[in-house]
């Protein structure tokens, strides 16, 4: 058998990667007041400082409507401003709002935590970049979607 299999590589990728997410979830959300989801889209709209929907889910490569939803959520929390785009009259523009900012920051700090964890966890940074670059080949052997 091949090792992959006999290890059940895959079932324990996506054990390992279903509990570092709902913990993440958990964590933030109590911290943060945001999920792990939302904060994606959140980072994506401070580091672009302003963007359209239709980019934040590009780069995500999530589905347009979900962050057309994420970003609904994320208004009537406060996080996020929504505005006519300057240049194209159907999209909007979003943005951080500061109670968006703080939440972000406080956010940053559990992911600082966890990435911390997960650094002891795989024995150091050396074998954090030897994971990463395994991670990274698997993701080429399965692209992700486009659209």
């Amino acid at each position: 058998m091949d090792p992959a299999g006999r290890e059940r590589l895959y079932h324990l990728l996506q054990t390992a990667a279903h509990r570092l997410k709902t913990r993440a979830d958990r964590d933030s959300q109590g911290a943060a007041g945001v999920t792990a989801a939302q904060a994606a889209v959140m980072f994506v709209i401070q580091r672009e400082g302003g963007t359209t929907q239709r980019q934040v889910a590009g780069q995500l490569k999530l589905n347009e409507s979900a962050v057309t939803a994420m970003v609904g959520r994320l208004m009537e929390a406060g996080y996020v401003d929504r505005a006519p785009s300057a240049t194209d009259g159907r999209a909007w523009t979003v943005s951080l709002t500061a109670t968006g900012q703080a939440a972000l920051e406080t956010f940053r700090v559990n992911l600082d935590a966890m990435n911390a964890e997960i650094t002891a966890a795989l024995g150091g940074e050396a074998e954090v970049v030897r994971f990463a670059e395994s991670l990274r080949a698997l993701l080429a052997i399965a692209p992700a979607r486009d659209g």
